[in-house]
This record gives structure tokens, C-alpha cells and sequence, in this order.
């Protein structure tokens, strides 16, 4: 997987890619937590393998403490980044219940580089 492209920090986003982007930060950071997932999961399952080849019960016990511990901090990032997408449909509400623009209102052109 490559890494994102991001906009130029003195790129002036609108309000919509603004929101659009930590959308996007959203999905990506839930697609890192899920290979981090799949890691433990083939860690265990590492481990599960030698203690068939002999490996002592001490070292599952270390490989389980040690998976708990990252899933424990997954769990923690996952109430973050719930948080921040309540917000960022909070604004996308408030967008919806606002009145309609004036028909004959001007809306200034949009000059940002469209978003990646």
C-alpha cells in the first residue's frame, strides 16, 4: 500500500474538502488498525504452531499479553476516531439544516486544487 497523497499545507481547502479529507484520514487510519489486526492474529497464530513444536507455555502466555496490550490500544484509537467522525458528520448535519443560499447570491470560485 502506497502512502497518501495529502495537499500542500498552504493549499486553502474549502469547508467540504476539509471534511472530506478527515473523512478520508478516517479510512485510512481504520484500514491501518485492520492490518495491525491481522498482525496479532498471525501472531498468535505463530506462536499456536511452536507450542505444537515444543515451545514452553510461558511464551504463549508472553505472545497473549502482548496481543491484549495491542488490542487494548486499538480499542482506545477506535473510541478516537469514532469521536472524530461523529464531529465530521456533525458538520455534515448542520450543512443539511441550514437554509439554501440565495438564488441570486455569488459564491466566490472555488481556487483550491482538487484533493487526491
Amino acid at each position: 500500500m502506497s502512502m497518501p497523497a495529502f495537499p500542500d499545507p498552504k493549499t486553502i481547502l474549502t469547508r467540504d474538502e476539509a471534511i472530506s479529507a478527515i473523512l478520508i484520514s478516517i479510512a485510512l487510519e481504520e484500514t491501518a488498525l485492520s492490518h495491525i489486526i491481522n498482525a496479532e492474529g498471525e501472531k498468535i497464530q505463530r506462536a499456536l504452531e511452536k507450542i505444537n513444536a515444543s515451545a514452553d507455555m510461558r511464551t504463549v502466555l508472553e505472545v497473549n499479553q502482548s496481543v491484549a496490550a495491542m488490542l487494548e490500544q486499538i480499542t482506545d484509537m477506535q473510541l478516537v476516531l469514532t469521536n472524530k467522525l461523529n464531529k465530521a458528520l456533525r458538520c455534515i448535519q448542520k450543512d443539511s439544516t441550514e437554509k439554501p443560499p440565495c438564488k441570486n447570491a455569488q459564491r466566490p470560485p472555488c481556487t483550491a486544487k482538487p484533493f487526491p
